[in-house]
């Protein structure tokens, strides 16, 4: 029975020995599995580290790659430009070596010209500031005078008044300095400052001359047009402002030199007055007391005396329904019926040639010429004017027009009211 409970005491400190052994085992392998876990996350830690320092390397790297080819394109562009610079100024230095020679013998001339001038000045009691002023206003005056003409010869003006400045000036100038010049053996120095003072002046329009030649670019007859040109232009403003406001109005409306200046003058006419050029509703009005007078000097009605032009224009003696008016009669009524007018004779001879042409026994008639398009525009600015193009008759129709054959101008009536019919 003791052996018994001996053995099982036994066994089970052999068993917890054993169970310490495991536990001990197993401590010892987490501990291991951990120490490896943390080497392994160290090693992560140090791999990334790594590659992220080798990332900054190669961003770094290509920074400063970037930086050098930049640094270099600029070195580039800057030495492109400054190649380009020099290129450009002794391409203008070529092209200039007039201007450069004559601003070298201005210089050499200005100088003792001045120098002698201030001398002469001062020899005279004068402060040294006035002496200053004349002697520089000399100089001055004739270098202002000079590029002024320059420009007036480059764009065409009359050069004529700044080129008499400019000599006087330099005149001036070079007397002074010839009768205040040093004493010199046969007195050449006095020529010599003398001709220092024209120096300047006579070699810059050397230069002028070889650049823009001797003449301006305008010619005589155009400077001439031109004035007559401004005249007319002035007339027009002073006897017509109401139609010079719409023709400025038309000008600045419309893009620079897209529209001509004579065009928009016979617009701005016909939209102030209706009508061609010179013709205005005073003047219509005189033409139709005119006509009245005329009728009465023949001793007939306005009416009948439009019914004679009328045949004359469709039955002309020199032949065609388009062709110049016949002439009235100035000798007045021949006898006939009671209302006056032509003879019997007369009428009868009209009378016969329209069976002749009718009948076909005489040329044939001259074909319709075709309606302008400017007098269809005129005779619908006259019907807007009257209230409408029922108020339109072949009388007024070639009162706007300025005349011209009967049929023509009824036709244009018959146009324009056509067209006034069909809009509606």
């Amino acid at each position: 029975m003791s052996t018994s409970f001996y053995e099982e005491r036994r066994l089970d400190r052999k068993t917890e020995r054993e169970e310490d052994r495991r536990d001990r085992l197993a401590e010892a392998e987490a501990a291991r599995k951990e120490r490896l876990a943390e080497a392994e996350a160290a090693r992560i830690r140090d791999e990334a580290r790594a590659e992220q320092q080798r990332k900054d390397e190669e961003a770094r790297q290509e920074e400063e790659r970037r930086l050098r080819a930049e640094r270099k394109r600029e070195k580039a562009r800057r030495k492109a430009e400054r190649k380009k610079a020099r290129g450009d100024l002794f391409a203008k230095l070529g092209t200039e070596g007039d201007t450069v020679g004559a601003l070298l013998v201005m210089a050499c001339g200005i100088v003792p010209a001045l120098y002698f001038q201030l001398r002469a000045l001062n020899g005279e009691s004068l402060p040294s500031v006035i002496s200053l002023c004349l002697a520089v206003m000399l100089e001055a005056g004739a270098w202002v005078a000079t590029v002024s003409g320059e420009r007036a010869k480059k764009e065409g003006r009359p050069v004529g008044r700044f080129r008499v400045v400019m000599w006087a000036c330099a005149s001036f100038a070079a007397v002074i300095n010839y009768s205040h010049a040093p004493e010199s053996s046969g007195g050449w120095l006095a020529w010599v400052l003398a001709a220092a003072s024209y120096a300047g002046v006579f070699f810059w329009e050397v230069r002028g001359w070889g650049r823009h030649g001797t003449k301006s670019t305008r010619t005589k007859a155009q400077r001439r047009e031109d004035r007559r040109r401004k005249r007319h232009d002035r007339k027009r403003r002073r006897r017509f402002p109401t139609v010079y406001s719409r023709y400025t109005d038309i000008l600045t409306a419309h893009p620079f030199g897209t529209i001509d200046t004579e065009e928009a003058w016979r617009t701005a006419w016909r939209d102030e007055h209706g009508a061609e050029l010179a013709t205005t509703a005073r003047v219509v009005a005189r033409r139709g007391h005119a006509d009245k007078a005329l009728a009465a000097a023949h001793g007939v009605g306005v009416e009948t005396l439009a019914v004679e032009q009328l045949l004359a224009d469709i039955f002309p003696p020199d032949g065609g329904d388009d062709g110049p008016t016949a002439r009235r009669s100035s000798g007045g009524p021949n006898g006939g019926p009671s209302k006056g007018g032509r003879t019997a004779k007369t009428l009868g001879r009209k009378g016969k040639q329209a069976i002749g042409r009718v009948s076909g026994r005489t040329a044939p008639k001259v074909p319709d010429k075709p309606l302008d398009a400017a007098h269809i525009a005129q005779v619908r600015a006259l019907a807007d004017l009257l209230g409408g193009a029922a108020n339109l008759s072949v009388k007024n129709v070639r009162q706007t027009i300025g005349g011209g054959n009967y049929r023509y101008a009824m036709r244009l009536r018959d146009h324009v009211k056509a067209e006034r019919k069909n809009a509606r």
